[in-house]
């Protein structure tokens, strides 16, 4: 089974020394999502934005995917909801980022 390496970057880049050996992309990519999902659970209760990511890297160093989470926190104020229905194009609630 091919092995992967998962470089993790949320600020700081920490590079994985020892991978995981995974059958396919697919498994690849499920462990990337959950990686992120990880990443994102310790994220510190006063963050409003926080931009994560997941490279993976094949044994020979060649990058075979990506995987990245924006999670953006906005008070809600009456000014904020109307802007948003303005930008919707039909969509209740819903802004464009």
């Amino acid at each position: 089974m091919p092995r992967y390496f998962f470089d993790l970057h949320d600020g700081v880049t920490v590079h994985d020394e020892h991978g995981l050996d995974l059958s396919d992309i697919g498994a690849v990519r499920i462990e990337a999502h959950r990686a992120l999902v990880g990443m994102a659970a310790q994220v510190a209760e006063d963050t409003d934005a926080v931009q994560i990511r997941v490279d993976v890297r094949d044994e020979i160093g060649d990058p075979v995917l990506r995987a990245a989470l924006l999670m953006v926190s906005e008070p809600y104020t009456k000014n904020l909801y109307q802007s948003a229905l303005v930008g919707t194009h039909g969509v209740c609630g819903r802004r464009r980022i």
